[in-house]
């Protein structure tokens, strides 16, 4: 048995699955990419994101609870520094691509006529952008890694080891509640 849709319901399906996508889009959260333990680094890359179950708030707390174990020297202290304002300005430019581009799409879905691919090139444009500066505090955070003792580094692995069981055991919790 063969279907023939309308062109205007074809129309109406593709434009409402584009904004779906958009919607998707524009709510990602750009993960924290580069930040050194429990907020989405390494180990865990973009668990938890500004947009996330805790936000920038919560991010600074683990930044700053992880910082006081280590007992950084002052070429470390300054590194560290340079790194968490690299990934506070991830964060911010990141969520203010966000915004832009879902103030963008309602814009443009708004009109009779729509540039669906103009919406496309436009989110892989702000993705781009966002990508670039999460790279430039990743480099950042390998920086201060590098600069860390063998002892610094070992409190730094038992965070996130310790941050990788919770998440297995979240994973794990999330699985059973899905299964019934």
């Amino acid at each position: 048995m063969k279907t023939t849709f309308s062109k205007s319901l074809s129309q109406s399906a593709v434009v409402a699955a584009l904004a779906l996508c958009a919607g998707f889009a524009a709510a990602q959260t750009g993960g924290l990419a580069g930040a050194p333990v429990g907020a989405g680094g390494a180990g865990a890359n973009r668990m938890m994101g500004p947009a996330g179950h805790h936000g920038g708030a919560h991010f600074a707390k683990r930044l700053e609870a992880i910082k006081s174990q280590l007992n950084l020297n002052a070429t470390q202290e300054a590194q560290f520094g340079v790194a968490k304002t690299a990934t506070e300005a991830a964060m911010n430019a990141g969520k203010t691509a966000r915004v832009n581009a879902a103030a963008n799409a309602k814009a443009e879905l708004a009109k009779t006529d729509p540039d669906l691919g103009a919406l496309l090139i436009a989110r892989e444009s702000a993705q781009d952008a966002a990508q670039a500066q999460r790279k430039a505090a990743t480099a950042e955070w390998a920086k201060f890694l590098s600069l860390l003792s063998v002892e610094q580094k070992a409190v730094v692995k038992s965070q996130l080891l310790d941050r990788m069981q919770r998440a297995e055991a979240m994973r794990e919790k999330m699985g059973q509640r899905a299964k019934g």
